[in-house]
């Protein structure tokens, strides 16, 4: 890494390039609130780097130098993904808990710049414990559709996931019917993708 202290992303760079060591102590000595969460050229801050490399140790690090009160609602990047989205994306659970004990409490139902909430990426990316804490701890919104009319059960037909499927008309209170911006139904969907078993349980589910 460029030992040019003057480089206003250091700490970015610092996690970027696995330097977590370094990291560490860039923040000890910017433990301000206005460094630790300066946005990048990509309006990404240290939390939202420290959770896409999927570093507990950093992410509990940068939030015991944090204000008490931290909403983190407030922090998007340019496509407007909290750390929070970040997290529903890579899938790690301990770290979600984390955010989510946070004082105030993220908003699951907060949309990125293309519609989606955190159910919505999770479900994208098959993070079954996540989605299943979104549903069922924090009653996240399964109804929700990002700006192309998808819902999270479009997706999870689309992915051809029984276990996210299931999970979604048992507890979801969805509308299994709901239509897309092209007009399709998650079970239209399932069968585009040729995701036999979904489409089975769907007519079973429409039927009943």
């Amino acid at each position: 890494m460029s030992s040019d202290t003057t480089n206003q992303f250091i700490i970015h760079d610092a996690i970027n390039e696995g330097n977590i060591l370094l990291a560490q102590k860039l923040i000890e000595e910017n433990s301000n609130v206005k460094e630790l969460f300066k946005k990048d050229d990509d309006g990404r801050t240290p939390l939202h780097l420290a959770c896409s490399i999927n570093n507990s140790e950093l992410v509990k690090f940068i939030l015991s130098k944090s204000p008490k009160y931290l909403d983190i609602d407030e922090y998007t990047d340019d496509a407007g993904f909290t750390p929070l989205h970040v997290i529903s994306s890579v899938g790690n659970v301990s770290i979600f808990q984390l955010l989510m004990n946070l004082d105030p409490q993220p908003d699951v139902n907060l949309k990125t710049n293309t519609g989606t909430t955190c159910l919505h990426i999770a479900i994208g990316k098959n993070n079954y414990e996540i989605i299943k804490e979104l549903i069922e701890t924090y009653k996240a919104n399964c109804r929700v559709k990002d700006k192309r009319g998808i819902t999270p059960l479009h997706r999870a037909a689309a992915i051809g996931s029984q276990p996210i499927v299931k999970l979604l008309v048992e507890k979801g209170k969805i509308n299994i019917n709901a239509t897309d911006a092209d007009g399709l139904t998650a079970l239209e969907e399932a069968r585009l993708e040729g995701h036999q078993e979904i489409v089975s349980f769907l007519e079973s589910m429409t039927e009943s």
